[in-house]
């Protein structure tokens, strides 16, 4: 049966009219109940989704919950069943519109306006957790207003009961839309009555900022979001908003439940008292004031600024709701604000943009020096031993001012760590410790003279990393960090990354070929840098393309392998003489033990042939020595494989010998700390991005 063949049809005295939408379990229809006489929804559930019980259950517990409920702030269902092969459910008639279509039309609401369509919410909700109902699945596409204001909510597919014995979920099964899940919901955990005043509190956030609290690619990075990261202040999207309202948002979108508010009245109750005066911020809070730069900025340039734009839709659309085509231009609410925005000057936005630039200025400054005075403590920490070339040394013969130092760095560390957005980040802490290590190592390895102090020689490792900055060994340095950067910039969709993160692969390419091919005594074969070259190809073409990881067609592993191949085109012939030198050694030792085997055999047989022995009979007896065993000369694969080794072996001292006297090690140091830096400059671009200053 096709969707117009339902006009006509009657479900439980209730005859379908025309289409109201479509949704996730099947279509919702406006009916008229004839017994009644009024205008009802009937909501069908898809036949495709009919053909699992699982699917059925989910639908008729919806009816099931929401039949429970008697409240204005509810859809109120009249009955549910199954009739003319297909399952439905009978509700009541909300002449309005969505609070999700609200914000796409007319941007963020009035706070008056959005605080009493909250207070109604959590109304219903207040009535619902009452009756052990938790509605899991709260949002703005799930709240109908009507024409006089009032809030209600539907859709109740993913509501549970508390008592309900039987479990529709599969354990491990995430329920809600990723906008407005709470952190417990993500996490697949047990969820109660707090949940929902997470998804409450996002959704208040949502229609005063027409953003959402936690924004992403996917589904899995907003979820990710919920669970890992605070709630955004709503401050420095929506300057506008009171404070009062933002500490609302932020302790009903506290990560753990039980440091929310814990029943939806006394939130209802409060915001309320918020609205209408009787209550404010100073009444109820002790906490101190902070002066902060960027929500200063904000402030003082908010009557300056238009509305957030409206926000996008949602990563997941609820259920059909009816929509009223009247224009909301004839609201008191909305023509004051129209007169309002008459009466206001152009928007500046000059001064917020240079207060907050001139903010975070300072604090990339203080970060960068304090990444640096970090590197520096490591560098005195590892210089603090009495031997030079050994790691251990400084802990065994100086271990308090090695302490102190490494203490000192780590502070340093944990108060730039502190300066971040985003706080703790992954790669960020272990670039951070890998810089830690390499100036420790850098210290410690320093060529200075003996009885030199630990002062002297961290100077000495500045001093000679710096002097040495052009020097052979750093080429393959430089090449190895441009590696990295390229790395971590390749799958930005902005142009200019991917053109610079392209040059940095090949920058890098070229200097490998140019540090392995110095001085190399044999002439490489074509072959290995025309797979260097098909790799390097690959690699650009991959760059170009991908904006995301992608586990097989990766710019990353392509250059590696390029990189590798130039490694092996300039290895192999040198691990090749070696192994010739070691097959002409070999013949040369086998053919002399040879030589002298039958040499001795020959002395053995004349001395047998001289010496007559007879036995018992009086007889003689021939006596012969056993013939001499030919030795073999060893396998040329054999000898290969040892060569290989020989050379890495020679090539890992050479390396390390080279990072130890031009100070190289302190280099690596310092590049680490640049790429620290250039961490926190995106994660501060990232955050103006977010809340508009660029």
């Amino acid at each position: 049966m096709t969707e117009t063949d339902f006009r006509g049809t009657v479900f439980s005295g209730c005859t379908i009219s025309d289409k109201l939408g479509q949704g996730g379990m099947g279509t919702v229809y406006k009916a008229r109940h004839e017994a009644l006489d009024k205008i009802v929804c009937v909501k069908l559930l898809s036949p495709e989704l009919a053909r699992d019980q699982r699917n059925i259950d989910f639908f008729l517990r919806e009816a099931r919950s929401a039949a429970k409920l008697e409240h204005p702030n509810i859809v109120h269902i009249y009955n549910f069943g199954q009739e003319n092969g297909s399952y439905f459910i009978v509700m009541s008639y909300v002449e309005g519109k969505s609070l999700q279509d609200l914000v796409e039309q007319r941007g963020p609401l009035p706070v008056p306006e959005a605080t009493g369509l909250m207070a109604g919410i959590l109304d219903g909700l207040a009535h619902a957790h009452s009756k052990s109902i938790i509605h899991r699945d709260i949002k703005p596409s799930n709240i109908l207003v009507d024409s006089a204001g009032i809030p209600h909510i539907v859709d109740f597919g993913l509501a549970r009961s508390l008592n309900e014995e039987k479990q529709l979920t599969i354990a491990g099964e995430m329920i809600g839309t990723a906008y407005f899940m709470s952190p417990e919901q993500c996490l697949s955990g047990k969820v109660d009555n707090r949940a929902d005043l997470y998804s409450a509190g996002a959704t208040y956030f949502h229609i005063l900022t027409g953003k959402y609290p936690f924004d992403g690619k996917t589904s899995i990075e907003v979820i990710h979001k919920h669970i890992s990261e605070p709630a955004p202040n709503p401050l420095l999207i929506n300057p506008d908003i009171p404070l009062w309202a933002a500490r609302v948002i932020e302790r009903l979108m506290r990560k753990k439940p039980e440091e929310r508010y814990q029943k939806a009245e006394d939130v209802a109750l409060e915001l309320r008292k918020y609205n209408s005066g009787e209550l404010n911020v100073s009444q109820t809070s002790t906490e101190k004031t902070f002066d902060m730069p960027e929500l200063t900025a904000r402030i003082l340039a908010a009557s300056m600024q238009p509305p957030p734009p409206p926000g996008n839709k949602p990563l997941e659309m609820a259920g059909p709701l009816p929509v009223d085509n009247t224009s909301d231009e004839t609201s008191p609410i909305k023509s004051q604000t129209l007169e309002q925005k008459k009466e206001q000057p152009a928007p500046v936005r000059k001064p917020a943009m240079q207060l907050a630039m001139l903010h975070n200025a300072v604090k990339t400054l203080t970060h960068f020096a304090l990444t640096l005075g970090a590197v520096g403590c490591f560098i005195l920490a590892g210089a603090s031993g009495t031997i030079s070339g050994s790691l251990s040394n400084p802990l065994a013969s100086n271990p308090i001012v090695t302490g102190i130092f490494a203490v000192f760095g780590l502070a340093l560390f944990a108060w730039a760590l502190s300066m971040k957005p985003l706080k703790f980040t992954p790669l960020y802490t272990l670039l951070a410790l890998a810089a830690a290590a390499a100036a420790y190592a850098g210290g410690a390895y320093i060529p200075a003279p003996e009885g030199a102090d630990t002062a002297t020689k961290g100077f000495l490792a500045v001093t000679i990393g710096m002097a040495n900055i052009a020097s052979d060994t750093a080429t393959l340095i430089y090449a190895f960090f441009l590696y990295l950067a390229a790395s971590k910039i390749v799958f930005r969709a902005n142009v200019f990354a991917k053109l610079l993160a392209l040059a940095a692969y090949i920058g890098g390419l070229a200097l490998t070929y140019v540090y392995f091919k110095a001085g190399l005594p044999a002439t490489p074969a074509d072959s290995w840098l025309a797979a260097a070259g098909v790799l390097a190809a690959a690699g650009l073409a991959a760059a170009i393309v991908q904006r995301e990881f992608s586990l097989f067609f990766n710019p990353p592993f392509f250059f590696l392998a390029a990189n590798l191949m130039i490694f092996s085109m300039f290895t192999n012939p040198q691990v090749e003489i070696i192994t010739q030198e070691k097959v002409r050694s070999d013949a040369e030792t086998v053919n002399l033990a040879n030589a002298r085997n039958r040499e001795d055999y020959h002395h053995a047989l004349a001395a047998a042939q001289a010496e007559v022995v007879y036995d018992v009979d009086g007889r003689p007896v021939e006596k012969k020595p056993a013939p001499p065993q030919e030795i073999k000369q060893a396998e040329t694969n054999t000898l290969r494989s040892q060569a290989r080794l020989e050379y890495y072996t020679a090539l890992s001292k050479k390396l390390n010998a080279a990072l130890a006297e031009s100070a190289g090690i302190v280099f690596i140091a310092l590049f680490l700390a640049l790429m620290i830096n250039i961490c926190f400059i995106e994660e501060l671009l990232a955050v103006y991005r977010e809340t508009e200053f660029f």
